[in-house]
């Protein structure tokens, strides 16, 4: 029974697409041309057969030339839509086959295209319509205006039309379309204007797919460019959508099945899709798990497409930080430390620091409203960069250092109620280790140093700041050094004086340059240790 069921249900759905797909539009186009055939001829018969007109000084009145003029006319018409058409599927397929099979969908559900096609349909019909109905007793001179009019429409806009298609099928414009389609359904649902239903959200998660489609596409051709642009418009959705989120629909944020067999989610567990359910990121989670994929295939090849995954997930952060949506911004505290994990695993420390460099300024941002979330970022740079070191990828830990070091600056400008929690993190970053002997013991030495050069710049601005007791903190923690440890940190300090880096980076900075009014302090610093006598 329950087979017969399913069996039925198939049926259903396979003549509602066709219904959908051929059965309307046919019976559109029809009563279109009927329509206007009807309405031409009601102005013929009534309006203007008891009365000379106008029509009758333009027109011949042998009805010979008449039916062969528009005869000839007619074939013009068919020659042409069989040109558009066949111009128009060659271009849109090429574009198909660069970016995303979706955009022959996208074309034919553009409105404008419709009514152009449209057009040259009911203008053929309505050619044949009113020839064969032509009589030496009655010329419908209206109707026979009419078809010479939408006859020369129909050529006249083939070459508008050629360019709007061009104009369409450029990557700025058919993803803005997708994007402000999404945001539109959204926008509807958030304000009441549809009703919610199943086929809303897949729609949604279809547009967010085409646009995911299209900047992986764009990646493995090298087109840098579009998927940049791909991943910007995925941002904007997002940024938008969270604006709207907390007056959807509780409906909007139940898993309803379709999910479990969506690719982004398919490898995920039951506790994982609960989790997802529960915490409300089942779009951010789509989004985000394009941006992972992205990200992996681009890190070592296309490196700014990587820089701008981690841009705009930087950028979608601080807005869901602004909306107050900590679940959310949980979520994609998880995706940057996979984006860390992923640079371990590669021993690509390079990907690291950039992503240290936008996962910091969320945490700067966050400063400002929630420093209980900057203590989860410190905590993840602490556990990544000795994670790296365990793993032998080196420079990655001195990185943490000193965006921590900035973190805890910052932390004390603003004062916030946890900064000796921000600073208890930052002086547990550096792993004590003895003294070295081989290579990969002399890089753990160096990034070591590195971690306490970062805590030595940090007491020098405490000091600066007439705060002797947070440096003193610092200072605590590093009594343990070796002397000739502290000697080299001091040494690489002062030797330094240029505060851009010899080579080019995405941040340009030199980490060991400190400002000549921080030397001063540092002066003062290091001189408590030679008072220990260490």
């Amino acid at each position: 029974m329950k087979k017969n069921k399913n069996k039925i249900d198939v049926m259903k759905d396979e003549w509602q697409n066709q219904f959908s797909y051929f059965v309307l539009p046919f019976l559109k186009l029809v009563l279109l041309s009927v329509l206007l055939f009807v309405f031409n001829r009601v102005i013929d018969v009534w309006v203007l057969s008891e009365s000379r007109n106008i029509f009758h000084k333009i027109f011949s009145s042998d009805i010979n030339v008449l039916s062969n003029t528009l005869s000839g006319l007619g074939e013009v018409v068919t020659a042409v839509l069989g040109i558009e058409i066949t111009a128009i599927a060659i271009v849109v397929q090429l574009a198909a086959n660069k970016y995303s099979s979706n955009i022959m969908e996208l074309f034919i559900e553009n409105k404008v295209n419709v009514m152009i096609i449209a057009l040259f349909v009911v203008t053929g019909t309505n050619t044949v319509l009113v020839i064969n109905t032509m009589t030496e007793q009655f010329v419908p001179l209206f109707s026979i205006s009419v078809t010479i009019f939408l006859i020369a429409i129909s050529v006249l806009i083939v070459i508008p039309h050629f360019s709007y298609v061009f104009n369409f099928l450029r990557p700025e414009n058919f993803l803005n379309y997708v994007k402000e389609n999404t945001i539109k359904i959204i926008d509807d649902i958030e304000k009441g204007h549809v009703k919610y239903n199943s086929s809303l959200k897949n729609k949604i998660n279809y547009n967010v797919n085409f646009i995911g489609d299209i900047a992986l596409n764009s990646v493995h051709q090298g087109d840098r460019a579009v998927a940049l642009l791909s991943i910007s418009k995925l941002k904007e959705i997002l940024t938008e959508y969270c604006k709207r989120k907390k007056n959807l629909p509780n409906e909007w944020f139940k898993l309803e099945g379709n999910e479990y067999l969506d690719p982004d989610f398919s490898n995920y567990s039951e506790f994982v899709m609960s989790r997802i359910e529960s915490k409300q990121t089942v779009l951010e989670r789509k989004v985000f798990r394009l941006y992972e994929m992205i990200y992996n295939n681009t890190k070592l090849t296309l490196r700014d497409v990587a820089s701008g995954v981690l841009l705009n997930s930087e950028l979608i952060a601080k807005e869901y930080a602004k909306n107050g949506d900590l679940k959310s911004l949980n979520t994609i505290f998880q995706y940057f430390n996979s984006y860390l994990r992923f640079a371990i695993t590669a021993k690509d420390p390079r990907s690291a620091f950039n992503a240290f460099e936008h996962y910091r300024m969320i945490g700067e941002m966050l400063l400002d409203c929630y420093p209980n979330e900057v203590e989860k970022i410190s905590y993840y740079f602490k556990y990544y960069g000795q994670e790296a070191n365990k793993y032998s990828v080196f420079f990655i830990l001195e990185t943490a250092a000193h965006d921590l070091c900035r973190l805890n600056e910052l932390a004390f400008e603003k004062q916030v109620p946890n900064i000796l929690n921000l600073l208890e993190l930052f002086l547990n970053l550096d792993e004590p280790i003895d003294d070295a002997v081989d290579k990969a013991a002399l890089h753990k030495e160096n990034s070591l140093i590195g971690v306490r050069l970062a805590q030595a710049k940090l007491a020098g601005f405490y000091l600066l700041k007439g705060n002797q007791s947070l440096a003193r903190i610092i200072f605590n923690d590093m009594q343990v050094e070796p002397y000739y440890r502290i000697e080299k940190i001091k040494e690489i300090i002062f030797n330094t004086t240029d505060e851009e880096f010899w080579e080019i980076t995405p941040r340009g900075v030199n980490f060991n340059y400190v400002s000549p009014e921080l030397r001063n302090s540092l002066i003062e610093f290091f001189n408590w240790f030679k008072k220990e006598d260490l």
